[in-house]
């Protein structure tokens, strides 16, 4: 076992984003249940789901509060996590209730959510005069999210056209509700989840370490402007498959990365082709490319995500990765695993690298009341200081 750096590490949970049915044709929710389950025995912090809509890539995810309902009744310690829910397709009512419902189902304190604008105008046939103001709409969301959390209520016009005043049902059990915003890249929304006093949720597609430092550098800075207590928690997405043998990390992971990849651009060139932004908000118009331009391009980014980008690879690079990010300021990875790889090397992964991450332990966390959520606890810091 390699011997765990000096300085603070970041926590691990998994993270689900871009599993398709073709993945797993007989059993499709196979994998998020067996990582949902080997997570909460093995101390990571969360288990995340995503909202997608109407595509392959990610289609098994339309609704993170219903399959966290699912996850939360297979688990017992770890946080139910949506990353991230569109909050301009609902309204912050439903957002509130479903998620009240999963909260008073999971026993309390287990619940946290990260609001995204949405980027797909293909997703916005849900609600499509809500697109163009989108990034205003999620931060008025987190406002109303937390008064409608604290039992206060809201106004609506009711269907005989009057104004009245409603609240959530029922009451959630947690006094608050743990709030991420989902930042892709964009200075300006590292800057707004600072002042309003959110959690961080981002990843490195797009930007490298250097700047991911500055702008969580940024985030920080606009909340303590903004007079809220503490630095927040920056989560981190990186792809991951720990394993031992230092050749046998790259072999596995290429094809199925390089796929998943694939489906990825070719969603985008979808999102381009409806005529809205694609990831990162940018809306700028994809050119159709040659096979070959996009096989090499592929293979550039496949490669770029195992060396520079990812948690995949051995322990000690594993180890390595960890330390670079928390020096660069990220407090918790949320682990990608649905990129292609069969179940059973997913589950191994995940040991392995609590077992890198979290040494000292036998491969489970303990039956005992410090554990709410996660190994934190007991390894490094508690976990409500992880949670934000």
């Amino acid at each position: 076992m390699p011997s765990l750096p000096s300085g603070p590490l970041p926590a691990l949970g998994v993270m689900f984003f871009g599993a398709t049915e073709a993945d797993r044709s007989e059993d499709r929710y196979a994998l998020v249940r067996g990582a949902a389950a080997a997570a909460d025995r093995l101390g990571y912090t969360a288990v995340w789901t995503p909202e997608r809509h109407f595509d392959a890539f990610g289609g098994l995810f339309p609704s993170p509060a219903v399959l966290g309902a699912a996850l939360a009744a297979g688990t017992s310690r770890c946080q139910i996590r949506a990353g991230s829910v569109v909050a301009p397709l609902h309204d912050t009512l439903r957002i509130a209730e479903d998620w009240s419902v999963l909260d008073n189902l999971s026993g309390g304190g287990r619940v946290g959510i990260s609001l995204g604008s949405g980027w797909n105008a293909n997703d916005f046939v849900l609600a499509p005069d809500r697109y163009a103001d989108r990034a205003r709409r999620v931060q008025d969301a987190v406002t109303e999210l937390r008064d409608l959390w604290a039992g206060r209520p809201v106004e609506r016009r009711n269907g005989s056209g009057r104004t009245v005043q409603v609240a959530v049902q029922p009451t959630p059990l947690s006094p608050e509700l743990p709030l991420w915003l989902t930042a892709s890249g964009n200075p300006a929304t590292f800057e707004a989840a600072g002042r309003l006093g959110t959690n961080l949720l981002t990843h490195l597609l797009g930007q490298d370490l250097d700047t991911l430092r500055e702008r969580i550098d940024r985030y920080r800075a606009a909340r303590a402007e903004a007079g809220h207590q503490g630095p927040g928690t920056v989560t981190l997405m990186l792809h991951t498959y720990a394993t031992r043998d230092a050749d046998n990390g790259w072999k596995a992971a290429r094809t199925p990365l390089r796929g998943y990849l694939r489906t990825a651009l070719e969603l985008e060139l979808r999102a381009s082709a409806g005529g809205g932004a694609v990831s990162g908000g940018r809306e700028v118009s994809i050119p159709a490319l040659p096979e070959a331009v996009i096989d090499e391009l592929l293979e550039e980014r496949a490669r770029r995500f195992h060396r520079e980008a990812s948690l995949i690879g051995t322990p000690e690079k594993c180890l390595r990765m960890l330390e670079r990010v928390g020096a660069a300021g990220v407090d918790e990875i949320a682990c990608l695993v649905d990129f292609g790889l069969p179940v059973e090397q997913v589950l191994d992964s995940l040991e392995l690298l609590a077992d890198t991450r979290y040494p000292g332990t036998d491969g489970t966390l303990a039956d005992t009341d410090a554990g709410a959520g996660s190994r934190e606890a007991t390894v490094d810091r508690p976990l409500a200081e992880v949670a934000g």
